[in-house]
């Protein structure tokens, strides 16, 4: 099974960078920096499907997806992921729920 692990923020130029890491075997790696210049449930999706492409990675082995819990994110799972993976779970990441609360 694999972990995505995906996480989007902005460097000091405000430009839109997105941090992908699949975790797997005890193993996590950081897979890919992208730089992207919209960033919806569309881009992130389409983005996460490539890297699956492009990692040879069966769209039947991830079972969860960690991000933080943006509309966008929400509806990329409904709408993106879940459609071609439908073993695939959503949990948001806790750090970003403590940090909304703080």
């Amino acid at each position: 099974p694999i972990a995505i692990i995906i996480d989007e923020t902005t460097d000091v130029k405000g430009c839109n960078v997105v941090n992908t890491l699949f975790a797997y075997h005890r193993t996590t790696k950081l897979v890919s920096v992208d730089f992207l210049e919209a960033v919806n449930f569309s881009t992130i999706g389409g983005l996460i499907l490539q890297l699956l492409t492009e990692w040879k990675i069966l769209f039947n082995l991830p079972k969860l997806i960690a991000s933080d819990s943006t509309s966008y994110m929400k509806k990329c799972f409904r709408k993106a992921l879940n459609p071609v993976m439908q073993q695939l779970k959503h949990n948001t990441c806790p750090a970003h729920i403590v940090n909304l609360i703080s």
